[in-house]
């Protein structure tokens, strides 16, 4: 499993004079690698988002790439920091040998629109199968949840998807995406990869179950009234009674609902759910809104965000990944946590990255915290919660 720091680059600014600098760095290092770069990422915290033309600009004059994509986000990565309440932005020049890039734009409107049409990627519709691995970053501006997601699948052909939403940390900063040069405030925006380098993906999810799984027997649209024909607030109270005084004390404000991806497994344990925040809840009919529509006769089970599960669970998957990557290359990576990790689960900074590196020892890494994680499970590109997604740049072969 050799490591190939050399075809990844990352910088953080974090300075509002960022303009010179950034010009040397991308000139310096597209110099040193004597060879085009393939694509660059470029995430931006809110204090920046004014800036985030001239920042583009920079990259695609001095990198010498149109292919450009990122979003805005209220926490970076870089290889050895998360960067958490802090203003600046990040950039990663790719050099992937014998591999190609383009950058593609989806609208809202294309996004919201239910039909199960494809998404129109530019005019590539005949190369589609050639592209073999994609990041992707959404605005959840003028979005509705992840239905979109079976349509990006359709027009993909279902390749490897890794990304997630824009972030931001206050409730008017901007969530902005970037494809090249311009800068959008609603849609989604994409990096296609074909050639010799694809994406290998990590999900790790950062919530485990608590009490019993339960049928869903009443829902309207995104609104779940009863499970196991019961009020779900009343089975909500009795699993919260149920629990150790440990698990109480942990649940207050900390309780979630966790779809079933595989009705057919025989026990159901953490990474089994798609994990979904308690939207809504009406005290009087005992309903609880979230953001996914449930299926009657599907099961859910009530999850609890917990440090120590998603720490041992990111460690196994990174190791389980190593394993199955063997003799192949990796170029690098890039990190997408959810807003709900970092310091404020784990209690001190820095904790994903540095597991990264333990497993995967001089990786170039950058990334950023996401309002929800996209990254294929059970066969379909999936929207997670409180989830851990690593996109991997390893030889296919």
């Amino acid at each position: 499993m050799p490591v190939i720091a050399k075809n990844s680059t990352v910088q953080h600014f974090a300075s509002l004079s960022f303009a010179s600098e950034l010009e040397i760095w991308t000139r310096a290092e597209r110099e040193r690698f004597n060879q085009p770069v393939t694509f660059a990422s470029c995430f931006i915290s809110p204090q920046f988002a004014a800036q985030a033309p001239e920042i583009l600009e920079i990259i695609r004059i001095y990198g010498q790439t149109n292919s450009v994509v990122g979003c805005t986000s209220n926490a970076l990565v870089t290889e050895n920091r998360e960067i958490e309440n802090e203003a600046g932005f990040i950039v990663t020049l790719y050099f992937l040998p014998e591999t190609e890039a383009d950058c593609f734009y989806i609208s809202s409107s294309q996004l919201n629109d239910e039909s199960d049409t494809p998404f129109e990627l530019g005019s590539i519709k005949d190369e589609i199968p050639d592209y073999n691995a994609w990041l992707l970053f959404a605005s959840p501006q003028n979005v509705e949840g992840e239905a979109w997601l079976k349509q990006w699948d359709l027009a993909t052909e279902g390749a490897v998807t890794v990304g997630g939403y824009a972030s931001a940390q206050n409730q008017n900063d901007p969530f902005l995406i970037f494809h090249r040069g311009k800068v959008h405030e609603e849609g989604a925006v994409a990096v296609g990869l074909k050639g010799r380098v694809t994406i290998e993906p990590i999900i790790s999810q950062g919530c485990r179950p608590v009490g019993t799984p339960w049928p869903v027997t009443q829902a309207t649209m995104n609104v779940i009234h009863k499970i196991g024909n019961r009020p779900i607030l009343e089975v909500l109270r009795d699993t919260l009674e149920g629990m150790s005084q440990d698990d109480q004390s942990m649940a207050r404000g900390n309780i979630f609902i966790g779809l079933v991806l595989d009705e057919y497994k025989p026990k159901f344990e953490t990474g089994d759910f798609l994990v979904r925040n308690l939207a809504a809840i009406d005290p009087k009919s005992g309903a609880v809104a979230i953001a996914t529509a449930p299926r009657v006769g599907q099961n859910l089970q009530f999850q609890i965000r917990d440090a120590h599960t998603a720490s041992v669970g990111f460690e196994k998957r990174l190791e389980a990944k190593r394993t199955q990557i063997g003799d192949r290359t990796i170029y690098g990576g890039c990190l997408v946590d959810c807003i709900g990790r970092g310091t404020s689960l784990y209690g001190v900074p820095d904790h994903d990255i540095r597991t990264i590196q333990s497993i995967f020892p001089g990786l170039p890494v950058s990334g950023l915290f996401c309002n929800g994680e996209f990254g294929r499970a059970k066969g379909l590109t999936r929207l997670h919660g409180y989830a851990a997604c690593l996109g991997l740049f390893v030889d296919r072969d």
